[in-house]
């Protein structure tokens, strides 16, 4: 039988006690609510603050941080090419570089916070001393009254209104705000700032204020203040943090011409690159050798040889910290600039010197005399020193001339206005943009054509017993008078005595043609004072004279010489009267021409050369003021070669006969006695000239140009000069001097 098991149960312990929920208090619960919403509540609007500021920066402020982030590893500086030398025949430097130092502006990187931006601006204009401007905003000028606007600007700044509208329309299209008037004094500034409230568009503001509004938000560098003090720079740079927005650099090249004013009409000057130079040049491309922010030449050879003298800009890549401080440089991106070529003039500075002072007072003399008999007073002239073996010109003055180095430093209104309205034009080169009439500084140009076409011989003579009449076709007894400017007149006259005494009646006969004038019957003619007889004309013509002018001595049209501005002259024509006047060619129009009056004009460079080539037998070369170029080392790049232009068309044994009436000039003629400090050991040729014009009385003309040409040696010249005294009277009284005094120093006889 099983065994019976006794069952045994398990002994678990007691079940604790549950203690039934607790009902939550209500306020508890709403409270707890309460905070959760609005916890969540924050973190949504400040999770969309951020989003949206994240936004706003990704969306438009991105360019501004881009360009930032970029400015905070690498910048690119440019470097500046130096602008070459430039020196005359021996080596004295004409014009120069000097380094100096620069404040820029970048307003993008100017401070948001107003008051730190003001604080800036304060800073700098105290410390600059930057001058206030009259701006005119252009688009703000009410649309139909924009003159009206101007005119009532110019009348408060006392200037015209034309002149104002000239700069505000003249200005590149893009230039919204145009500076009218610089360097305001401060209570001139205070006055017209109140002026112009009542007109739109006009304003008077800092430089610093124009800089922001001229170029709102730009990251490229504008030039605040230049050629800043060395020390106040050096204080400014110090600590670039106190200065957000502001560049100091030491890279700009201020140029100098320590030869002094004698030279400015020569050497030009140079000045901002306008936009539309700019763009014309290339604007932002590449390509384009100019910044923005560049000096070009104005005038001079600073302009006609630019492209040479500018060089290369180059430029580097360096690395800046986030407080925009330049911490290093990629050598391998840097790019060195190329300096300009040194341009070696034809010039002697020494020489071109004493001619300068010669031709001042032989203008002065005449201004004496001119103030003494009552007439205009005298204050300009040309004097040019030439070789005629090759064109160099050795000197060239024109007179009054200014001081170049100031518009480097920068004019004044006041100070640019003075030298626009002075009466003997300051700015202007006569020697190669005035337009005269050469007086009988033409007669050896006419004899030459004479002689070559036959109409006139040596053995030709002519009767000069003061004047001419010629009679119109429809009154043989009435007509003009044409007058010698010796009254008594020079009896039988020959093509050397022409020339030498420069007698009008024998040149009346070389350039008056021999034709029947339309409606007459027979050919033209003239009278001699005294004699009833009839003498007949046959001499050029208008039509060979412009041919002989133009084409054989370079009248009418530029020389080439490596100057900017030189003028064309005028060889005056039937046609080109009627286009231009409405009046019809007459023999009196020829026989003016034929003694260098009427409308005939030339520059005195091209006379010069014209007798160059007449001294030199023959050979017109083109007159040259570079001699040479040279790179920064030094080492010679060109040399320019004597250029032969042409051979003139004139026989050899027609040029020597002009040649010795030439020599008769100073020997026996109008110029006989007139070279004291020469000497008579050096023989010289030359050609006295009174041009006259304006009004005439009687057959003379109240006003004239003193003119006088003259090569030497004779035989073997190898200098030629001419003078011009603008309304100077009488060439041989105030211009041959003044070549005297020029020879004497370039054959070493001057005391």
């Amino acid at each position: 039988m099983r065994a019976r098991t006794k069952r045994r149960w398990l002994d678990l312990p007691a079940p604790k006690s549950i203690a039934p929920p607790v009902e939550p208090e209500p306020v508890r619960d709403e409270l707890l609510t309460r905070r959760v919403f609005l916890l969540r509540s924050a973190m949504v609007l400040g999770f969309g603050a951020v989003l949206a500021k994240l936004g706003f920066m990704q969306l438009r402020e991105r360019p501004r941080y881009q360009q930032a982030a970029q400015g905070s590893m690498v910048r690119f500086e440019p470097l500046r090419a130096p602008r070459g030398l430039i020196l005359d025949r021996n080596g004295e430097v004409l014009a120069r570089n000097r380094r100096s130092w620069t404040v820029w502006l970048v307003p993008a990187d100017l401070p948001e916070d107003e008051a730190e931006r003001q604080l800036v601006r304060q800073q700098l204009i105290t410390a600059l001393a930057l001058d206030d401007l009259v701006v005119v905003h252009r688009p703000a000028l009410p649309l139909g009254h924009e003159r009206e606007i101007l005119d009532q600007l110019a009348a408060l700044l006392g200037t015209s209104g034309s002149e104002v509208a000239g700069t505000v329309f003249g200005a590149p299209k893009d230039q919204q705000y145009v500076i009218v008037r610089e360097k305001l004094r401060p209570a001139e500034a205070r006055a017209l700032a109140e002026d112009v409230k009542r007109l739109p568009g006009v304003h008077v503001l800092n430089r610093f204020d124009y800089v922001l509004l001229a170029a709102p938000g730009s990251a490229v560098p504008v030039a605040l203040a230049e050629d800043v003090p060395r020390e106040l720079a050096l204080t400014l740079a110090a600590n670039p943090t106190a200065l957000p927005g502001v560049r100091v650099t030491d890279d700009t090249l201020v140029r100098e011409y320590p030869a002094g004013p004698e030279f400015s009409h020569i050497l030009g000057y140079v000045g901002p690159i306008t936009g539309e130079e700019y763009e014309a040049a290339g604007g932002d491309s590449p390509a384009n050798p100019y910044r923005p922010d560049d000096r070009v030449g104005r005038g001079g050879v600073e302009q006609a040889m630019e492209e040479a003298l500018r060089g290369q800009h180059g430029g580097r890549w360096v690395q800046v910290d986030a407080r925009n401080v330049v911490v290093g440089e990629l050598p391998e991106r840097r790019r060195d600039p190329v300096p300009g070529l040194t341009v070696v003039l034809t010039i002697d500075a020494t020489l071109q010197r004493a001619v300068t002072q010669a031709l001042a007072e032989g203008i002065a003399a005449a201004d004496r005399a001119a103030r003494e008999q009552g007439r205009d007073p005298v204050g300009s002239g040309v004097a040019i020193v030439l070789d005629p073996r090759s064109g160099e010109v050795l000197a060239l003055v024109s007179l009054p001339t200014y001081d170049n180095q100031r518009f480097i430093r920068g004019l004044s209104q006041a100070e640019y206005d003075a030298l626009l309205n002075d009466p003997f034009h300051p700015l202007v080169n006569f020697a190669i943009s005035g337009e005269f009439p050469p007086g009988s500084t033409v007669k050896p140009l006419l004899a030459c054509a004479g002689l070559q076409e036959g109409v006139i011989s040596t053995e030709t003579t002519y009767t000069c017993r003061g004047s001419i009449r010629v009679p119109t076709v429809w009154d043989e007894q009435g007509g003009n008078t044409y007058v010698c400017w010796l009254a008594t007149g020079h009896g039988a006259v020959s093509v050397l005595d022409g020339i030498a005494q420069s007698c009008n009646v024998f040149f009346y006969n070389v350039g008056a043609p021999g034709q029947v004038p339309e409606g007459g019957t027979e050919p033209l003619h003239y009278y001699i004072p005294g004699d009833p007889d009839k003498h007949y004309f046959e001499g050029l013509g208008i039509e060979r004279i412009e041919r002989y002018l133009r084409d054989v001595f370079g009248f009418g049209q530029p020389t080439g010489i490596e100057l900017a501005g030189e003028a064309d002259g005028l060889v005056p024509n039937p046609r080109w009267m009627f286009q231009t006047l409405r009046e019809y060619w007459s023999v009196g129009d020829t026989i003016n021409v034929s003694i260098g009056q009427g409308h005939l004009a030339c520059t005195p460079l091209q006379l010069a050369c014209a007798l160059a080539a007449i001294a030199n037998r023959g050979a017109y070369y083109r007159p040259r003021i570079v001699r040479e170029l040279r790179d920064a080392a030094g080492q010679l790049v060109r040399r320019f070669e004597p250029e032969l232009v042409r051979e003139l068309a004139i026989a050899p044994e027609h040029l020597e006969t002009v040649r010795r009436g030439m020599r008769r000039t100073v020997t026996d003629g109008t110029a006989k006695g007139k070279f004291v400090r020469t000497g008579d050991d050096i023989p010289i040729a030359g050609k006295t000239g009174t041009a006259e014009y304006g009004e005439a009385e009687n057959g003379r003309y109240k006003k004239s140009h003193a003119w006088f040409a003259a090569f030497a040696p004779y035989d073997d010249p190898e200098v030629l000069v001419l003078v011009l005294i603008r309304d100077g009277g009488e060439g041989a009284t105030f211009a041959v001097p003044v070549a005297d005094r020029i020879l004497a120093t370039y054959f070493g006889r001057a005391p």
